[in-house]
């Protein structure tokens, strides 16, 4: 049996595609642990969970939203990756010293693992939980952001253990993507790519939800701008709140600050919390904020969307769903509430957006991280045994 570390940014949006996958594995009999910050992310792991804490006194600041586009990614980079690296180093190779993995699932983000496990000749596997982080954006941004990885590398790597992308392993890189969604708008940064599919499942908490509420004789739609986004954007909500308000043949299930349900029309109805993998199988269309995971939960149910891109990673996931043909485009910041309503109504309207849906659905549920992490385990184990024969 391996024993296999995972580590992840504390990020719900990140943790989310691994829980499929670490339940396989301890399904198997194999022994798993987290390296992870525990005040995040403590209550989003599955009950008696073996943590390795690696929380210190830095606190990742909450990611604003002022700024957009590409100078979020920057942004990104200078006020919260690299700090938090930095401050991962230390108790994350600790955290490895004492549980001495076989190999180690890396979110790819989460820089830390992968500089300990380069240094420590751990072999490992980068978990991509985005498409947009393995396409070049431009060209002076892709090289800002390599200067910025070889500085970081070298305060902790001898000279030899330096590359250009320490962020992507050299063993495998598994993408809870799949191709047709990536598209060839851009140039793939190289590398060892498995292109597995939503691991959709895993130990998510539940969450209750008046299912008695949905209309059957009515469609209804799904908004949400992700866990990030909730609690800050009111204008975005407000406006949505008004639109579905001349829409009475339409019901709609908005996760938002509940204070917000006191607004809303009687079609509406406002969650903090829903259980997200369920309600899509029940609902018509998404509006979104074009975050990875949820485009990728929608569209596994064929299900068309609105996407309105916030900042990081959205606008080229934006992109990509709109190039596929399966969604349509929403500016955030300024949209009306006329034109939200005639661009939900179009979205429930175009039998061009539900075939391509429908197309992308029969892929992302033939990709193997559907049928519940069994194959993207074995890739994992695999590399394990190979790297480690005596283990």
């Amino acid at each position: 049996m391996a024993r296999v570390l995972f580590t992840s940014l504390p990020l719900t949006g990140h943790l989310n595609p691994t829980l499929a996958l670490a339940q396989t594995l301890g399904d198997q009999g194999h022994e798993v642990a987290w390296a992870v910050h525990e005040k995040t992310l403590r209550d989003r792991l599955p009950s008696g969970a073996c943590i390795y804490p690696i929380d210190t006194d830095y606190q990742p600041p909450v990611l604003g939203e002022k700024v957009r586009g590409l100078e979020s990614v920057r942004l990104f980079f200078e006020d919260y990756l690299l700090p938090l690296t930095e401050h991962a180093l230390a108790p994350l190779e600790a955290a490895v010293r004492d549980f001495r993995p076989d190999v180690m699932a890396v979110d790819h983000q989460m820089l830390a693992g992968s500089l300990v496990a380069r240094k420590l000749d751990l072999p490992w596997v980068s978990l991509v939980s985005t498409t947009a982080s393995i396409v070049r954006l431009a060209p002076l941004l892709d090289a800002w952001v390599v200067e910025q990885y070889a500085a970081i590398q070298e305060r902790y790597l001898a000279p030899a253990k330096i590359v250009e992308r320490p962020d992507f392993s050299p063993h495998s890189v598994l993408v809870f993507s799949i191709e047709a969604l990536l598209g060839s708008a851009h140039e793939r940064i190289p590398a060892p790519y498995a292109f597995v599919g939503p691991a959709a499942g895993g130990a998510r908490p539940d969450v209750a939800f008046p299912w008695e509420w949905l209309d059957d004789g009515r469609r209804a739609i799904l908004i949400t701008l992700g866990t990030v986004s909730r609690d800050r954007d009111h204008r975005f909500f407000d406006v949505m709140l008004e639109a579905l308000r001349h829409m009475p043949d339409l019901q709609a299930v908005m996760v938002a600050p509940e204070e917000l349900g006191q607004n809303a029309p009687d079609n509406v109805l406002v969650r903090p919390y829903v259980p997200q993998l369920d309600l899509l199988k029940r609902v018509a269309g998404v509006v979104c904020h074009a975050g990875h995971n949820t485009v990728c939960e929608a569209l596994s149910q064929g299900l068309p969307l609105v996407v309105a891109p916030i900042r990081d990673d959205q606008p080229v996931i934006a992109r990509q769903v709109i190039d596929a043909g399966a969604g349509l485009f929403m500016r955030h910041g300024k949209v009306s509430p006329a034109t939200a309503r005639t661009t939900i109504e179009r979205m429930l309207s175009d039998p061009a957006l539900a075939e391509n849906a429908a197309r992308l659905a029969r892929e992302l549920n033939s990709a193997p991280g559907v049928a519940g992490a069994a194959s993207i385990a074995s890739i994992i184990l695999k590399l394990a045994a190979r790297e480690n024969p005596c283990s």
